[in-house]
């Protein structure tokens, strides 16, 4: 059997070539082959040795004998890789990347007999010292590894093969050429009618895929104008032909270069025929374009009031503004101000507090006082819906996405809250998932649907809401910290009623008046009982006493049996004397303040509001106190602190 050695400089050649060869030779023939790192053995004899490059040839020849026959190998590209090249832009500057300066060098020389030679050339070669910056693109043979990294597009084309010649001289020394020639020649012109019909189609596709786009823009009602960088139309779609077809032509296209060559200005009023219309100036600057977008102002007027009707019908409205908030306590008042000069920001806003303090209703009011209140207002709860759900709901999906999938798939809330504010509450019960795809939102303003490919932009902005602790989630490691800081760019804490007892009493008879068919007079005890409860519920616990009272009462006073339950066993438990509760509030005082205190100070401000306790007697009421579950007491720089019993009543 006839026996081949092959040497080449890298293992990716050695492969290349090995492969080749098995190929148009078949099994006929024993192949060795080496790369220059390889560990060789033994010397080489009685054998036909091809060597890559007359470098190889150099290196390895003290290890081949006299008997053998040498072939220095001719190389040419592989046709197969070709076609990546066809993207690049005429004239493009672009790194040619191989081992060798040689190499480099006959690898675009090779590149440009096969026609590629539209595209300006720069070899390169390690360490080699040139600023690569300006590149945006890198033509290598097999080897992507020296490509430098600020690269971003590399097209890598495969090592480089043997060609035909070098072939037919293998097979000439090998006595095989009369047997194998027709099967190579048949190979290598079925390569190049592959490669054409392949490069065929490549073309018909993006012919077909401009002839689509061009109707496409000529189906759009907005005029549309396309300029090169000498102002010369290049593309006029049919309603830009339409609008331009009068007598004032001419005129009518000095208007539209003169708003291009306005470098001040992307936007513009401009008056064609006595119509107003909206300019929008896109640049492109590969290759350098100018787009002039024309919209008729009046008609896109009537789709926006046509648009908000839409809107307001579905009911993508934000229901509550700042006149809907109750209060009378100054806390609100300032937390309202606050929220007004907030809603002039497009930052996204984090709003936090209890269950029922208002949460919706403070980010319904930013939403109505914001510059964005004529768009959509929607509002997602992610506590009440399963993952897969969220995200269908946020981002939409495309058709066949998933099992049962609406044909046409879907639109989701960012799109259609787009130029509006989206409400995500009980934010801090998202999935790391959903946490992952609400930062992307955040940080590249777009989206992608579930399925899809293709990124959407969007305008919304975001405001959400949370009872939890964020930042206790974010140190376990169970909300993510970069996600809580883009939120929290603005904030508000909404605080709980019992911490605002003035607006206790005003929202109680608001909700009464709204909701009762007739007056009803409120009993001091029933006042008292409502001023001293503890709220955990909040404005929505509050709201439901009212509606709970409506329901059962008779009379026309309200009593302390008309109250639930949870509040008459509170006032049960609050048989305290005025002793009690002075310690008990002077306790809360010096708690709130961050204070110690002891019986000492207890029996000294004693005498001060004319009670004139000694320090016995509180120590015996402290006593009493602590027994009932009111107060706990510690030794050294705690002191004593009221429990949350006692918190609830005082």
């Amino acid at each position: 059997m006839n026996k081949l050695v092959i040497f080449s400089g890298t293992s990716s050649t050695k492969k290349e070539i090995v492969d080749q060869i098995t190929t148009l030779l078949g099994d006929n023939l024993e192949i060795s082959a080496f790369a220059t790192d390889d560990d060789i053995l033994h010397p080489i004899s009685n054998s036909l040795v091809l060597v890559t490059s007359p470098l190889i040839l150099d290196s390895v020849k003290p290890l081949i004998r006299d008997n053998c026959k040498i072939i220095v190998a001719r190389r040419t590209l592989n046709l197969s890789n070709l076609d990546k090249i066809l993207y690049i832009n005429p004239n493009e500057n672009v790194l040619l990347v191989n081992d060798t300066y040689e190499t480099a060098i006959e690898s675009i020389e090779l590149l440009k007999n096969f026609g590629f030679d539209f595209i300006n050339y720069t070899p390169y070669y390690p360490n080699l010292n040139i600023d690569t910056s300006n590149y945006k693109y890198a033509i290598t043979p097999g080897e992507p590894h020296l490509v430098p990294h600020n690269i971003k597009n590399v097209i890598d084309i495969g090592p480089r093969i043997i060609d035909i010649t070098t072939i037919v001289e293998i097979l000439s020394n090998l006595s095989m050429l009369n047997k194998k020639s027709h099967n190579i020649s048949a190979r290598y012109i079925n390569k190049i009618i592959s490669l054409s019909r392949e490069l065929y189609t490549k073309n018909k596709n993006i012919k077909e895929l401009n002839e689509l786009l061009t109707r496409l823009i000529n189906h759009i009602d907005d005029a549309i104008i396309c300029f090169d960088g000498n102002l010369d139309m290049k593309f006029i779609n049919n309603s830009a032909r339409k609008l331009m077809q009068t007598e004032d032509y001419d005129d009518n296209l000095y208007k539209i270069k003169s708003f291009i060559s306005n470098q001040k200005s992307s936007e513009s009023i401009l008056y064609f025929n006595g119509c107003e219309y909206i300019a929008i100036k896109e640049l492109s600057y590969e290759p350098e374009l100018s787009i002039c977008i024309l919209k008729n102002a009046r008609e896109r007027i009537n789709i926006e009031n046509k648009l908000r009707k839409e809107i307001k019908n579905r009911g993508y409205v934000a229901k509550y503004s700042f006149e809907n908030i109750i209060h009378k306590s100054p806390v609100m008042k300032d937390l309202i101000n606050i929220s007004k000069k907030l809603s002039q920001s497009d930052f996204s806003i984090l709003i936090t507090g209890e269950s029922g303090t208002g949460k919706e209703l403070f980010a319904s009011s930013i939403h109505n006082y914001s510059k964005r209140k004529n768009a959509p207002f929607l509002a997602i709860n992610f506590a009440s819906l399963p993952e897969e759900i969220i995200e269908s709901e946020l981002f939409g999906y495309e058709e066949g996405a998933f099992t049962g999938a609406k044909k046409g798939g879907k639109i989701g809330l960012f799109e259609i809250a787009n130029g509006g504010t989206i409400f995500l509450d009980e934010i801090g019960d998202i999935t790391p998932k959903i946490q992952l795809r609400l930062l992307r939102v955040l940080q590249e303003k777009e989206i992608l649907k579930v399925g899809g490919s293709m990124p959407i932009p969007i305008d919304v902005r975001i405001i959400a809401a949370t009872n939890k602790d964020l930042f206790t989630l974010v140190r376990e490691g169970k909300f993510r910290e970069d996600l809580y800081y883009r939120l929290k760019k603005l904030y508000i804490k909404l605080p709980p009623l019992r911490d605002r007892r003035d607006d206790i009493l005003h929202l109680f008879n608001y909700f009464l008046d709204k909701k009762s068919e007739y007056p009803l007079e409120v009993s001091k005890e029933v006042k008292d009982i409502l001023l001293s409860y503890n709220w955990p519920g909040n404005v929505r616990e509050l709201e439901n006493t009212v509606e709970y009272i409506l329901a059962i009462i008779e009379d026309d006073v309200i009593k302390p049996h008309h109250l639930p339950e949870d509040l008459i066993s509170t006032k049960r438990h609050c048989s305290l004397d005025d002793i009690e509760v002075f310690i008990l509030k002077t306790i809360k005082d010096f708690n709130a303040n961050r204070k110690i205190i002891g019986r000492k100070t207890l029996s000294e401000l004693s005498f001060e509001c004319g009670l004139n306790l000694s320090e016995q007697q509180i120590r015996s009421k402290l006593n009493i106190l602590q027994q009932n579950g009111y107060i706990e007491t510690s030794r050294g720089k705690v002191g004593i602190r009221l429990t949350s019993k006692a918190n609830s009543i005082i």
